[in-house]
């Protein structure tokens, strides 16, 4: 009985830093909300479901095998063609803090802006853009591991 009390308890832990970073994110500009399948098997882009392309993988915890997390991530992105990201809140963090784990590419499309972008873009030409943009280095991404795998 105390097992079970125990996991429902880190259930309940991980759906609340689930909705806190899903918060964190509509709170600062980018579309995105808990998904309610949330560790449930077809899921479509993670924990938290965002128009970034992002497979999003939410860890409340004390410590982390961050290798074995980051594999699994990339096995469940392999279904979904996103690309992997983890949010991982440690405890004693404050409530609004998380460690994020990206893949170095994927960090730095993040931070690039392309060479055509207007002063003045509406929220639905960023997002078609950055669908685009997502979409085409998956491609590149998964034609490489064809090729690789074809030498």
């Amino acid at each position: 009985m105390a097992e079970l009390k125990k996991r429902i308890n880190i259930k309940k832990k991980g759906n609340h830093f689930e909705n806190v970073w899903a918060n964190f994110l509509k709170d600062n500009g980018i579309k995105a909300f808990k998904d309610t399948m949330s560790g449930g098997g077809n899921r479509e882009k993670g924990d938290v479901s965002n128009d970034l392309n992002l497979h999003m993988e939410v860890k409340a915890v004390a410590g982390i095998n961050l290798q074995k997390v980051w594999k699994k991530a990339l096995l469940e992105c392999e279904k979904t063609h996103n690309s992997p990201l983890i949010a991982i809140h440690f405890n004693g963090m404050p409530e609004d803090r998380f460690l994020v784990v990206i893949d170095n590419y994927d960090w730095l499309e993040l931070l690039k802006k392309p060479d055509d972008e207007k002063v003045e873009t509406s929220y639905q030409d960023d997002t078609d853009l950055r669908n685009k943009k997502w979409a085409i280095n998956n491609l590149i991404s998964y034609a490489k591991k064809v090729i690789k795998l074809y030498e």
